[in-house]
């Protein structure tokens, strides 16, 4: 029997984790290495859209995400000056009867748990955990990588180098690109929270997903672990001016402060605000697109995945459904053409890269669409307000059928 291929990622995200098991299923030997001495993940909630979900069934991983997620009844728009509903869009068996899939959302580290569970059951597939990648260097017939585990160095050989580790891959830098980018601030901060269901008001208890439109801000919020938990998103254009990057996440957030932002909207949104214990800041960044995720210089073993191939704002909650479409086009393009490892790659480029672009771009168009102020938000408003609930649907379906 023919040794498998060994592939080593870098990152033990949620694109990293179903990249490992999309990898194994094609038949190869999985490396994970994750610099935290855990696989958990700093956030709160996050939504899972058919396309992500119909991925995740053909995995075999579905049916346990669906233990720990909901599947909301309705997406529900309401304007943020007098809480008017703006549109309602089905969504609970509706999604799986248009889209092939559930909608669902579900606590960041739920899903994360899911995956490295099922990861550990695997046995084509080892987890290192407190083990930072340090770099690669290409040779005939592989690649070497090399790990950081405190002060200890080491190396690993493989035949292929998959980087999913975030919007400042530090793989994407040392793989000479050339693009020349870096992240962008978009120039807005999300406001994380999560409260307990029973200190929010019972609009927010409700099987849907919320979202509220006012000028230069919205707010999101949708029930997690069986309705136990409400998770809250507030992002602002205006909550944040740091350059370190090494407070850019997860830092407290002052209640009354961002009370402040949201002073001058309904009573509902306000009331929901105030009941979060406490805050979280997340500024919000992304990359300009790029058609180019394998590294160059004949190095055509190393490819990227998740945010460090495309970062892109969260206005389409689909930042994590992006990477589990390439961990699953990944593992496609491995399964059909096994060993030839650059064209394997590049069959994967090609088949991301476009569709990835287009997502990111879609993403930032609709954030300035959701910070609309006077005049253009009450052209928007009614353009809503018209929308039947088909029509809305219609929308969302070269997103989600795919």
């Amino acid at each position: 029997m023919a040794e498998r291929s060994h592939a080593v990622i870098s990152g033990g995200g949620v694109g990293g984790l179903t990249a490992a098991l999309a990898l194994a299923r094609a038949g190869l030997r999985v490396t994970v290495f994750e610099r935290a001495e855990d696989f958990g993940d700093v956030g709160a909630g996050l939504q899972l859209a058919p396309n992500a979900t119909r991925r995740l069934r053909a995995l075999g991983l579905l049916e346990r995400v669906e233990r720990h997620g909901l599947a909301v009844d309705q997406a529900r728009l309401r304007r943020a000056r007098d809480g008017a509903d703006l549109v309602r869009a089905p969504l609970g068996a509706i999604a799986e009867l248009r889209w092939g899939a559930p909608y669902l959302v579900i606590h960041r580290a739920d899903l994360l748990g899911v995956l490295v569970a099922a990861c550990e059951a695997e046995p084509a597939i080892e987890l290192r955990r407190g083990v930072a990648v340090g770099g690669f260097a290409v040779a005939s017939g592989g690649v070497e990588v090399a790990t950081r585990r405190g002060d200890e160095l080491g190396r690993v050989n493989a035949d292929v180098l998959i980087a999913a580790d975030g919007l400042r891959s530090a793989q994407r830098e040392r793989f000479g690109f050339g693009l020349g980018d870096a992240p962008v601030w978009s120039g807005r901060v999300a406001w994380r929270a999560l409260a307990p269901s029973g200190a929010v008001p019972e609009f927010a208890r409700k099987y849907e997903t919320g979202l509220w439109l006012g000028p230069r801000a919205h707010l999101v919020h949708y029930p997690l672990r069986n309705g136990e938990l409400i998770n809250i998103v507030a992002i602002t254009e205006d909550g944040w001016r740091g350059a370190d990057a090494s407070d850019l996440w997860d830092a407290a957030g002052d209640k009354d402060a961002i009370a402040r932002g949201f002073e001058r909207w309904h009573p509902d949104a306000r009331a929901l605000i105030a009941a979060a214990p406490e805050w979280r800041r997340w500024p919000v960044f992304d990359r300009a697109p790029t058609r180019r995720w394998t590294a160059p210089q004949g190095a055509a073993r190393v490819a990227l995945l998740g945010d460090a191939a495309h970062p892109m704002t969260p206005f389409l909650a689909q930042g994590a459904a992006q990477a589990i479409e390439d961990a699953s086009a990944l593992g496609d393009a491995f399964a059909r053409l096994g060993g030839d490892i650059g064209a394997t790659l590049a069959a994967y480029e090609s088949a991301r890269a476009a569709r990835a672009a287009k997502v990111v771009l879609a993403s930032r168009r609709q954030g300035g669409i959701y910070h609309m102020g006077f005049p253009l938000a009450v052209a928007r408003d009614l353009t809503l307000a018209r929308l039947s609930p088909e029509a809305m649907l219609s929308r969302l379906d070269w997103l989600y059928s795919v």
